[in-house]
């Protein structure tokens, strides 16, 4: 039985790949519902959901949920899954990152914002935007929300860089960042940064980032061009 299971996901994982490399399916095609490939390889869901996620995990395929499962361009960086600074994930993976900073200004953290970050409504705050690269390639737009008051040497200059090495430098210890992933279509001014349709389904992820003494950091809202940077989650059995 344990045979049969793993020969039919491995057929489906076949089948996706040699239509990938015949060029039936191109860089970001959607391919076939999970539906679909069930009925087609006469098998359930669950082992279509399996080999969906081997492709996925190998970086051949990217998944967005509601949205179905895309082809992966050759050259799509993975996100680390460990906490760690845009730029060293970059350099850890051979590529220059860069950033520029598109907005920078001092302004109240308002109702919304300030509930996020535990601040009263009329705390102030600067409110960052920046677009971050790989090499050439546009990969990331990036709003940012930090609180003045702790962070009074908040600079340009610092922001054309790593907030993470600015934090390591001013004896600010980051311990650990909450995530919230949204599958989107790339908002038209986000869209035209990256040089991408807007009609292409990207990733946000909204982040508050907390240091060792309980402290905010920072809240983060990350707009992830999938075509070119995705994200990859590790998850372990509790025992």
């Amino acid at each position: 039985m344990e045979e049969k299971k793993i020969s039919k996901y491995q057929k489906i994982e076949s089948y996706i790949v040699e239509n990938i490399q015949s060029n039936h399916y191109k860089p970001n095609d959607i391919l076939p519902t999970e539906a679909e490939l069930s009925e087609l390889f006469n098998c359930s869901r669950v082992t279509v959901r399996q080999a969906l996620n081997n492709l996925a995990y190998k970086g051949i395929i990217y998944r967005i949920q509601g949205k179905g499962s895309f082809v992966s361009k050759e050259n799509t960086l993975k996100r680390s899954p460990l906490l760690k600074s845009f730029s060293k994930d970059m350099r850890d993976m051979g590529k220059k990152p860069w950033s520029i900073v598109e907005t920078f200004y001092i302004t109240k953290v308002g109702e919304h914002i300030g509930r996020i970050m535990g601040l009263k409504p009329t705390e102030k705050i600067y409110y960052i935007e920046r677009l971050r690269f790989a090499d050439n390639d546009p990969i990331l737009f990036e709003k940012t929300y930090m609180e003045v008051a702790k962070h009074p040497e908040m600079s340009v200059k610092i922001l054309e860089g790593s907030k993470y090495e600015y934090a390591r430098e001013h004896g600010m210890d980051i311990s650990i960042s909450y995530q919230n992933i949204t599958p989107v279509f790339a908002p038209e001014e986000i869209a035209e940064k990256m040089k991408i349709s807007s009609k292409t389904p990207i990733l946000k992820l909204s982040n508050i980032t907390y240091l060792t003494n309980g402290e905010l950091f920072d809240y983060n809202e990350l707009y992830m061009n999938t075509e070119l940077y995705q994200l990859n989650i590790v998850k372990k059995v509790e025992k």
